[in-house]
């Protein structure tokens, strides 16, 4: 009977301890196969997989298949963490003034109510909008609604997905346009602070959708060379906001990441949340205090990103309450 119990429990518990390591190892090592991508691009949620197998052995008493899940799941939540930003807070606002930016994608934003967008816009507090996907209509729309408010401005409108358009309420200098085999990339400084003596420089993308093929992840990489060969002299701070069509711990964003000094500016993963392919990344001259989403006006639908950005070791600015 001990050997019938026995060999069950061998049965059950190597071939789960193999799926755990190896599916663990898959995310981590990251093959450039395009047909292990899936382990890549679903990291999150396997990784919540992973902790929901973890509980059901620690319920049934199974301490060794348990012990397993929880450690395959804290080595994922180091992975992802340190893949994507180091810094476990929000850094507290400084005395200096801060950027304010706004991402979004008008596809997100399907039900053409061109006022209703511009509204959205107009009533945030942003500085900096990077707006993607711009047709000609949506180009000309968001021109004439937000030129008083944004009254510097730079778009290139198109019928594709490449249509790109940047709105400030901050002086734009140094504007330029260059392309990756027809894709084109914006970028331009914005000039912050006392007779715009500092000067922030960005830049926007839009990449091709993913068809998880090994020549997708190919030529993303080289859209993201094209770019790194662009910025890699930026010496003052920088700014990428962009649909990059992958997440944040994939070897190809990384890759573009490392090569340029970025950091993300989300402290989270949403596994639900659809805008995990919408970024806002930040070179180390600067640091992240608030980082939220950007929803309609009835708050039922999330269409973008919004990032307040500062001066990185700035005085900190204080609570006057906390004297008193």
């Amino acid at each position: 009977m001990i050997k019938v119990v026995r060999r069950s429990h061998d049965l059950i518990f190597y071939p789960v301890v193999a799926l755990l390591v190896i599916t663990t190892a898959l995310i981590i090592i990251q093959p450039e196969n395009a047909a292990f991508r899936i382990f890549t691009n679903h990291a999150v949620e396997i990784m919540f997989g992973i902790l929901g197998m973890g509980l059901l052995f620690l319920f049934t008493k199974w301490h060794s298949l348990m012990f397993f899940a929880f450690s395959c799941t804290g080595l994922l939540c180091l992975f992802l963490k340190t893949s994507t930003n180091p810094a476990p807070t929000y850094a507290k606002p400084n005395l200096t003034e801060d950027l304010e930016v706004i991402h979004l994608n008008i596809s997100n934003y399907d039900w053409g109510d061109y006022d209703e967008l511009s509204d959205i816009i107009l009533n945030s507090s942003a500085d900096l909008v990077s707006v993607q996907e711009v047709t000609p209509d949506w180009d000309m729309m968001l021109k004439m609604s937000l030129k008083d408010s944004f009254p510097h401005m730079s778009s290139l409108a198109s019928i594709s997905f490449n249509g790109l358009a940047v709105f400030s309420k901050l002086p734009l200098i140094n504007l330029d346009t260059f392309y990756h085999q027809n894709i084109p990339n914006l970028t331009g400084q914005v000039k912050m602070g006392i007779e715009g003596r500092k000067k922030i420089r960005f830049v926007t993308t839009y990449t091709n959708p993913s068809f998880d093929n090994d020549k997708f992840y190919q030529e993303l990489k080289e859209h993201f060379t094209t770019i790194i060969g662009r910025l890699k002299e930026t010496k003052g701070p920088l700014i990428a906001f962009g649909t990059y069509n992958i997440r944040a711990f994939t070897p190809e964003m990384k890759y573009f990441t490392n090569a340029l000094g970025l950091y993300n500016s989300k402290r989270s993963i949403n596994p639900l949340n659809e805008f995990s392919y919408e970024h806002i990344f930040h070179s180390e001259h600067l640091e992240c205090s608030n980082f939220g989403e950007l929803y309609t006006e009835d708050n039922q639908n999330m269409i973008g990103l919004n990032v307040k950005l500062q001066y990185k070791n700035d005085p900190i600015k204080h609570d006057p309450r906390a004297t008193q």
